[in-house]
């Protein structure tokens, strides 16, 4: 019994095979999204991660290189399209396609195991951005590459701090090598006595488009400290108050949402595709061994003929042809390899092929020429093989 089984026309297999074209250049299409944000994460976000980045690059690179391995796995896919309707009789056509199934059932497998794994991922990055924003701004007046890193994040997205403005007044990212410890003005504005917490924020944190300037240095700027007491939303109407992890983990979550939903796709076309190729290929198959090329033929996802599989209706008994109109249409295919075959070597002008040529038009050593050009009516038996059996070691024969 086949499983799946349509009755397509010449025209509906042509269709077909467009269908399978598409199918694939969809494919490679999503698989070349993965890529290209992927690429997007390596050259855009990672630059900004202080600690470590070569974790959060190689979950990346993963992504970007099994996005190329769809786009190659696909591109040949629309090869594969090509032979399954002009060359579905040859042997080389199922092995290539087997293969063809093989490697992207694969692929889409691992793809759907890493898309199971980007949520956990997901957390992981973001718990790498906060520990690395920590790192940064504690060393930030000690280490040049920090110190860059950390004002290009926040003068770029707009941030301050980890979480928010206020986790630069509650780290030590100053000593008293750098500030006097002991003045009048420090001591007052301490949050706490034994240890230098101050409300002194970095530059990077100021509001770019802020009208007056920026209140975000009470000990430098000395004149203007009560404000900092007296009128705190001044200070904070001049300072970007959001903290950095939230705006640095929403592309990546969107990045890793993207990617979840491009796999689906791929996993739900993939799926399409190799059914869509199963029938193609089939009907193409079937309607040679019918002898009717251009002709109605059953396809199917699977049935007899396929993987050794011999059972169910033979192609006689599901299109309702005779052995006798079979064994006609034989007759008329062998006529016209006939015809074609003293075509071409009339037009050789081979003195001696000419005198190979029987009165009636047919060459008598016909083992040199090809047995296909005997006119000769096959037994019933042969005939049954074919057709009953349909497997595909006999159609890539033929």
């Amino acid at each position: 019994m086949a499983i799946g089984l349509f009755k397509l026309s010449y025209n509906q297999r042509k269709t077909l095979s467009v269908i399978f074209l598409v199918l694939n250049i969809f494919e490679v299409v999503l698989g070349g999204s993965i890529t290209g944000l992927s690429i997007y994460v390596g050259v855009s976000i990672s630059p900004l991660i202080l600690t470590e980045k070569a974790e959060i690059d190689f979950v990346f690179v993963v992504y970007g290189v099994f996005g190329v391995n769809i786009m190659m796995n696909w591109l040949i896919g629309i090869k594969i399209c090509y032979k399954c309707f002009n060359q579905a009789h040859k042997k080389s056509t199922r092995s290539l396609l087997l293969l063809w199934y093989c490697a992207g059932t694969n692929t889409v497998i691992m793809l759907i195991i890493i898309a199971n794994m980007s949520r956990k991922v997901n957390k992981h990055i973001v718990k790498s951005m906060k520990n690395s924003i920590q790192s940064g701004m504690k060393s930030y007046l000690t280490d040049l590459d920090s110190k860059e890193t950390i004002d290009t994040i926040q003068y770029r997205l707009e941030c301050c701090g980890d979480e928010s403005y206020k986790d630069w007044q509650s780290i030590e990212w100053m000593d008293d090598t750098m500030i006097n410890t002991k003045s009048k003005e420090v001591e007052e504005l301490r949050f706490d006595k034994n240890k230098l917490y101050l409300p002194v924020i970095p530059w990077s944190c100021c509001k770019i488009q802020y009208p007056m300037q920026c209140f975000h240095d009470p000990v430098q700027q000395t004149a203007l400290a009560n404000l900092w007491a007296d009128a705190p939303d001044t200070i904070t109407d001049s300072l970007n108050v959001k903290g950095c992890v939230e705006k640095m983990k929403a592309p990546l979550g969107w990045i890793i949402d993207l990617i979840t939903m491009v796999i689906s796709g791929i996993t739900i076309l993939h799926v399409i595709t190799v059914l869509v190729s199963r029938i193609l290929y089939t009907s193409c198959r079937n309607a040679v061994l019918l002898y009717d090329p251009e002709g109605i033929a059953p396809g199917w996802i699977f049935g007899r003929g396929d993987c050794g599989y011999a059972r169910g209706k033979t192609l006689t008994e599901i299109m309702g042809i005779t052995n006798e109109i079979l064994e006609q249409r034989i007759l008329e295919d062998r006529n016209k390899d006939k015809s074609r075959t003293r075509k071409g070597l009339d037009s050789k002008g081979s003195k001696s092929y000419k005198s190979n040529v029987t009165d009636d038009g047919i060459k008598s050593n016909s083992s040199k020429v090809g047995s296909s050009t005997v006119v000769k009516k096959r037994p019933k038996s042969e005939l049954e093989s074919v057709i009953e059996g349909a497997t595909e070691t006999e159609v890539s024969s033929k």
